[in-house]
């Protein structure tokens, strides 16, 4: 059975009382599987400061098993005074036992007889035994590891030392409760992970120098690891360094419209690029050699890079989908692509496994496939899990795992993000039921995630992040109970107004619902966190402070959870009362200006000028190359002007002329997104555009939408390059139509290229209209008004 409160058969004794049980707020733990214990006193670890116990480090085959026993050792330390003796290869009772030895296998235990990642802890008379499955897995590679040996250790700190680690230890995420003696009952649990990949990425974000500690040792005691033995390797292969392919081969690379090849890209489409792949595999399998791709183990990745697959050549285009949306162009390219490699991988290695990760404008899973039974597919859950409280997409992103699992006759790996849509708003939400329902939902349909964070997620998202790792151990783990212990543990006197204050981020985000069901600012700051939920969060984090006062571990605590509220309520004034955000102001003219880039008519005098700025320790700083933006409109259409100082206009990187090129803002480019509803309830068009001309539009990252009428003009001077663009009206059907007062909503950005890898003193340099809260150019918090006068 499963339980997830302490039974009389587990009991964490603070005084001598025996065997009458002491209760335990043990609900925030991950359930386990309780068996009936042997009888015999409870064993005491530590009393008064001094050690009863030794820690006896047997054979293991984990690495991470090292960790969890200084853990262990530290933590006894720091709950009770007592500094217990860790010894290796010998049991000196009383003891705590870890690892197989002979007299854990007397009691029947054996780590390789335990499900992988599986672990026991059972008590005898003065021992205490804590045994786990570590056996290698086969067909692995380099990625999949069973350390379960290791999570039993941990599981005895949570459970038995009633430790949690909620952030990083050296910001005071470690919580630990003092007691004068340490003991342990008779207890006999099992337990084992639910999804055997529970990856959380970046390993690192805070400063390894003494001044901080990296994420992972964090991580791994949250259990984060990858026991699948099916991995990939991610955006392989990519062919852009390969001289020999580039010169004997282009056909393996994408076709642009004009007919030029994207070293960048590769083409799906095209025989050759089958044939080299089956070279590679066999020069991997074969003959031992290094080959131009991504293999682990026995599994092959399919994972173009990280851009749209769009290709024009005769077989790509054959697969394309119009219709398909930002997510489902180039689908059916990738598919035939997969299934193609499949039938001869199959044929050739029948023991090898396609692994694919769909992304981009081939996540959604097309109609009419059914691959091989040695395809495994791996989704990017491209909005980002925070979003699925949207019933909608939600739906959306349940019916496209569905699909693909029918599609590969297998379970499927999810690639989940924590920076999205993190990336595009400063608010502190949390969204822990959101990823307990998605668990749950999904125990018999995925083997685990992928959590794609960026840099220190940590300090906004630790209470999310946290569930995130426990309901992949387990999706019964009781989010809410995790929580009130959370505040419990972790404030003090301040813990109910905590409390409160993570009700208003977990509530106003998951039950609010936003206008069309799509992220923007006007839904997160009219909907999920409006002025009046703002001012209550003010309120609780003065408050919490005020009740903190005299508790320095407290303080220090209510500063790290403070931190990231500050660049919530500057957003939000930003957002909403437009303080710190600078406008466009378009100038009403007679006449549209003649498109030849010049700006050098009179009419642009009349237009205000607004400057470019970068983005750097997270405010606004003053760029190296400076970029002027003005707009003009008619009754028929708006023109963009920019002036772009440039040292080096011959340097500029402008080898793109062929339109919707995928790697088009890795050109010298500008950027226009524009909301023409006047509704900002997130939908915009976005522009690149670079000095050759060549135009990259999109209509909420889908690319098959292309704009009708646009002019552009291109002028290059001695120290600068200029453009204007012209924009009809009749381009958009959504549009508001300019007149005095009336407001679209927009960004313009530069992204400079030029000579930065030849010139030292050059550098490349990114800066926008709105460039307070940094992120990707989409990042709407940072849109501002266009505003129309006369």
């Amino acid at each position: 059975m499963k339980l997830g409160v302490c039974s009389l058969a587990c009991i964490c004794f603070a005084q001598n009382v025996w065997p009458a049980p002491r209760p335990a707020p043990l609900s925030d733990l991950n359930p386990v599987t309780f068996r009936k214990a042997l009888e015999h006193p409870p064993i005491v670890i530590a009393e008064n400061g001094m050690p009863k116990v030794n820690i006896c480090v047997m054979s293991s085959k984990s690495g991470n098993v090292e960790m969890a026993v200084q853990e262990l050792q530290k933590c006894i330390e720091l709950a009770t005074g007592a500094k217990l003796t860790v010894l290796k290869g010998e049991v000196k009772s009383p003891a705590i036992v870890i690892g197989d030895c002979s007299q854990a296998a007397a009691l029947g235990l054996a780590g390789s007889k335990f499900p992988v990642e599986g672990f026991t802890i059972r008590t005898a008379k003065d021992q205490i035994f804590i045994v786990g499955n570590d056996e290698p897995i086969p067909n692995g590679g380099r990625r999949a590891a069973s350390h379960g040996t290791a999570w039993g250790v941990l599981e005895f700190i949570e459970r038995f030392v009633d430790v949690r680690w909620y952030y990083p230890t050296v910001r005071g995420g470690r919580s630990i409760i003092k007691k004068k003696k340490l003991a342990v009952g008779p207890v006999w649990i099992e337990d084992a992970p639910v999804y055997r990949k529970r990856e959380i990425w970046p390993p690192c974000g805070i400063p390894s120098n003494g001044t901080g500690e990296r994420l992972q040792p964090l991580q791994t005691r949250l259990r984060h690891n990858n026991s699948w033995p099916i991995s990939l390797v991610v955006h392989s292969p990519h062919w852009s360094g390969v001289k020999e392919y580039r010169e004997k081969r282009p056909e393996v690379y994408q076709q642009r419209s004009d007919g030029t090849r994207n070293w960048a890209m590769i083409c799906y489409g095209h025989p050759k690029t089958l044939e080299t792949y089956l070279e590679n595999i066999a020069l991997h399998y074969e003959q031992g050699k290094k080959a131009h791709m991504g293999i682990v183990g026995n599994a092959i990745t399919v994972s173009p890079n990280d851009a749209q697959v769009v290709c024009y050549c005769k077989y790509c285009r054959k697969h394309w989908d119009d219709e398909g949306g930002q997510y489902g162009t180039a689908s059916k390219v990738m598919a035939d692509f997969v299934n193609r490699l499949a039938l001869e991988v199959k044929n050739r290695w029948p023991d090898k496994i396609i692994i694919y990760l769909p992304y981009l404008n081939y996540t959604l899973a097309p109609d009419g496939y059914k691959f091989p039974d040695n395809v495994e597919v791996q989704i990017c859950g491209m909005p980002g899990i925070a979003q699925y409280k949207e019933p909608g997409i939600y739906r959306s992103e349940q019916s496209n795992i569905d699909r693909w699992a029918e599609i590969s006759g297998r379970k499927i790996q999810n690639w989940h993000y924590s920076c999205w849509p993190a990336d595009k708003t400063r608010a502190t939400y949390q969204y822990i039921h959101v990823l307990k329902k998605f668990y749950q939902e999904n125990r018999n349909k995925v083997v685990g995630t992928f959590i794609n964070g960026t840099q220190d997620h940590w300090p906004r998202q630790h209470l999310s992040l946290y569930c995130w790792m426990k309901l992949l151990w387990n999706p019964d783990f009781d989010v809410d109970a995790a929580v009130r212990e959370y505040c419990r543990r972790m404030y003090g006197q301040a813990a109910k107004t905590m409390l409160k204050l993570i009700d208003l981020q977990t509530s106003g985000w998951e039950k609010s619902r936003w206008p069309g069901g799509r992220l923007s600012p006007k839904g997160i700051y009219e909907e999920s966190f409006p002025k009046k939920t703002v001012q209550k969060m003010q309120g609780l984090l003065k408050k919490a402070r005020e009740q903190a006062v005299g508790n320095e571990l407290v303080l220090k605590r209510l500063d790290y959870y403070k931190k990231p509220f500050e660049e919530f309520f500057t957003e939000y004034k930003a957002v909403m009362e437009g303080e710190g955000t600078r406008q466009l102001v378009a100038q009403k003219v007679g006449e549209n200006p003649k498109i030849d880039g010049k700006l050098d008519e009179q009419l642009w005098l009349r237009a205000p000028v607004t400057l470019l700025y970068g983005h750097s320790n997270k405010r606004e700083v003053e760029p190296k190359y400076a970029t002027k933006t003005k707009a003009v409109w008619t009754m028929d259409g708006v023109t963009f002007g920019f002036h772009c100082n440039e040292p080096a206009p011959d340097k500029l990187v402008r080898n793109i002329r062929a339109r919707d090129d995928s790697i088009a803002w890795w050109n010298d480019n500008v950027e226009i997104f524009i909301d023409v509803t006047g509704r900002e309830i997130g939908e915009y068009y976005q522009l690149i555009v670079n000095p050759n001309a060549a135009i990259a539009d999109y209509k909420i990252k889908d690319s098959t939408w292309n704009i009708a009428g646009e002019k552009i003009g291109i002028h290059l001077g001695k120290d600068f390059w200029s453009l204007e663009v012209y924009l009809p009206y009749s381009a958009f059907p959504d549009v508001l139509k300019p007149a005095t007062g009336v407001e679209w909503y927009g960004q313009i950005t530069r992204h400079r290229m030029s000579d930065y890898k030849t010139n030292r003193e050059s550098r490349r340099e990114y800066t926008r209209m709105n460039n307070q809260f940094g992120g990707p150019s989409a990042n709407l918090a940072d849109f501002g008004t266009i505003k129309f006068v006369e």
